[in-house]
């Protein structure tokens, strides 16, 4: 092992995590890593190895990525020709363009190794070598024999025998500055640096999140082209005229167009109240053209921003199977989907709406009643929905809340009195009225299942509402998207900001999945709500602007 280089320790969440790090015959990252390790000596503690076949057993993510890892490292080790001392001391690590060179060479297969020249090593630990240090970790605290197996790898690169030999002297104090455990476990990383390891995280260096709109500020004569273009829209070409510094056009982006003065825009636009959004446009591929919105004059509920506006449009396109919104809470994500859904239904759309929760906490066969019953509280945020829009366009509702706001719980209007503790069914209270009509709805359009039961399923002819979807991990999201059946429609709703699985970060999170996946597709719309488009209360929207500066 060569004294001069940095030897990477790599803990069990990191192999779970990111299973490309033990690589594949053709040796390929998805994406930029935050560490190169292509290039380097990268050691697994064998309590790392136990940890991973505790998780094998596991029918999640995490046992799959278990088995991934450990089939992966059989593979590697099979071709290596250590022995006992040699593990412990360090000296014969497995090559990995070797292992492959040797593998592809039986099967006449020519493939380019991408993974340099890669070195990998099994350590296990002495029993007797701990005997030589002031750190006495237990066999069952697994952190800790991870950070026994670095102290080890920075010894030996010290100089020192760590093969548990009755000569060797006793540590007192030395310093690790060519060994690195790999960890994004916080506490483990705190227990390694206060022991003289340094620590380092790994990921992937995503691109910036993908949001389906740009905000631009345009020039005067392009805002001009695009107002008075009618249904025709403006041509990519004349586009990039204008504005040559922009990156391409994706399929279905929103262009939001805004101008620097406010005494430049037509005499008949409003800039600050403009119902039917003539200032966006939407990317059209087969026309090769940005389009003005077509549909959010027929949304069925008054829109205030450009993020509803983009919804809305997404939502009410025929010619979109799929729509990605994210945003923060309060900005009507969950709303205008249900009352699109609803709407959708009563016009013939579809034949009813299936919700499908994707919260992380779900234990429904733990809960008592059906699984209607067991399901309701992941609901109630769309059943809210319907009770909100019933109140804003029931005219006998509005009036009734007018009254009950104008005049209180006993009402004496036009000479007529109402006593809501009079429990008749003309006098019950105006929230219980609402829950009623809210349920009828339900009941008639809305069905709601866990997600377990989605697979196998196809929504044809239905609208789907995955809600809660950043709780996804990878091939969860990859199961529901691909539930889309004939003349479906399937919307996915999230907060990159709330995430709430074990084992899920924004990088791995199903959400961040489906939107690079699907990202620049004709059947695909996605739509981004920014801090400032956020309408539950004044007061959520100051929290949501003050927590996105922290």
């Amino acid at each position: 092992m060569p004294k001069d280089s940095t030897v990477y320790v790599l803990d069990t969440n990191v192999l779970v995590d990111y299973v490309d790090i033990i690589p594949t015959e053709d040796g390929k990252r998805p994406i930029e890593p935050t560490i190169d390790l292509d290039h380097a000596h990268i050691v697994i503690p064998t309590a790392v190895i136990r940890e991973l076949s505790k998780f094998k057993v596991e029918k999640t993510d995490r046992g799959k990525a278990a088995r991934t890892v450990l089939r992966r490292l059989r593979r590697l080790v099979e071709h290596s020709r250590t022995t006992m001392d040699d593990a412990y001391r360090l000296e014969s690590p497995i090559r990995v363009k070797d292992c492959f060179d040797e593998e592809l060479a039986k099967t006449k297969e020519i493939v380019e190794i991408e993974n340099g020249d890669q070195q990998i090593s099994v350590l296990p630990v002495h029993k007797n070598f701990r005997n030589c240090l002031p750190y006495y970790p237990s066999d069952e605290d697994m952190d800790g024999q991870i950070i026994l197996a670095a102290i080890a790898v920075g010894l030996r690169q010290n100089g020192f025998l760590v093969d548990g030999t009755d000569s060797q002297p006793k540590v007192e104090a030395t310093t690790f500055d060519k060994v690195v455990l790999v960890t994004n476990d916080n506490g483990l990383a705190i227990r390694a640096r206060v022991r003289g390891i340094m620590t380092s995280r790994y990921g992937y260096k995503y691109p910036k999140p993908y949001t389906g709109r740009r905000d631009l500020m345009v020039p005067k004569e392009l805002f001009n082209e695009f107002y008075n273009s009618g249904g025709n829209g403006i041509s990519r070409e004349l586009f990039e005229k204008y504005m040559p510094d922009e990156p391409r056009l994706i399929a279905n982006e929103f262009i939001v167009m805004r101008l620097e003065k406010e005494e430049d825009y037509p005499r008949d636009f409003d800039p600050i109240f403009n119902p039917y959004f003539e200032n966006i446009g939407r990317y059209d591929v087969e026309r090769d053209a940005i389009m003005r919105l077509k549909y959010v004059r027929d949304f069925p509920i008054r829109l205030y921003n450009a993020g509803q506006a983009i919804y809305a449009e997404a939502l009410m396109d025929p010619n979109i199977s799929a729509v990605i919104c994210r945003g923060p809470a309060g900005s009507g994500k969950t709303y205008m989907a249900t009352v699109y859904g609803y709407k959708a239904c009563q016009n013939g759309d579809f034949i009813g709406v299936t919700v499908v929760p994707c919260d992380a906490e779900d234990q429904y066969g733990f809960l008592p009643g059906d699984l209607d019953e067991k399901m309701d509280p992941d609901v109630q945020p769309l059943k809210n929905a319907l009770r909100n829009f019933l109140l804003k366009e029931d005219s006998k509702l509005k009036k009734e809340l007018k009254n009950l706001q104008e005049y209180g719980p006993s009402m004496k209007n036009n000479n007529k009195s109402q006593n809501y503790d009079e429990e008749t069914p003309e006098k019950r209270s105006l929230k219980a009225k609402l829950e009623d009509r809210a349920n009828l709805i339900w009941d008639n359009w809305f069905s709601n299942i866990p997600i377990e039961h989605a697979r196998g399923r196809d929504f044809s002819y239905e609208l789907a509402i995955y809600d809660e979807f950043q709780d996804q991990s990878v091939s969860q999201a990859d199961t529901l998207l691909k539930r889309l059946g004939r003349d479906g429609k399937i919307v996915v709703i999230g907060d990159i900001e709330q995430i709430h699985a074990p084992y899920i970060d924004q990088s791995s999170s199903g959400l961040e999945y489906a939107s690079r996946l699907l990202m620049d597709s004709e059947m695909v719309a996605q739509v981004c709500f920014t801090e400032e488009e956020v309408i539950r209360h004044p007061l959520v929207k100051l929290i949501t602007m003050r927590q996105a500066k922290a």
